[in-house]
């Protein structure tokens, strides 16, 4: 993969956790750690998977709330409005809610990765 490509949150915590899984194998371990944030995500998912709810992974064009934009960037809810009111985070209303299209808060998510 060149340097250009950008992982998706999804493809980055799969990447990891397929490389501790292959680090694990090697060293004939029966432990894997993986970070936090796949952890959560693992979670999550087997929470989804054991109350019976649909499991699939966000399209680009689906929509968020500014609730859900916030626990994804790891902020509070007010400053997600802010930033969409500011210009800085691409939104738009539905009715008077303010909503965020999927690609759009994982590309903000992404910046803000790079500027840490």
């Amino acid at each position: 993969m060149d340097n250009n490509t950008q992982l998706s949150p999804v493809e980055q915590a799969l990447a990891e956790l397929n490389g501790n899984l292959a680090s694990a194998r090697s060293q004939a371990s029966s432990e894997v750690s993986v970070p936090k944030d796949t952890a959560i995500w693992i979670r999550n998912i087997l929470e989804d998977i054991a109350e019976g709810r649909l499991v699939r992974s966000p399209e680009p064009e689906d929509e968020m709330t500014t609730q859900q934009v916030a626990k994804l960037l790891g902020v509070s809810r007010p400053f997600v409005v802010k930033l969409i009111d500011e210009g800085r985070l691409q939104g738009h209303k539905v009715g008077t809610h303010r909503r965020v299209y999927t690609r759009d808060a994982i590309e903000f998510k992404q910046r803000m990765d790079q500027q840490r």
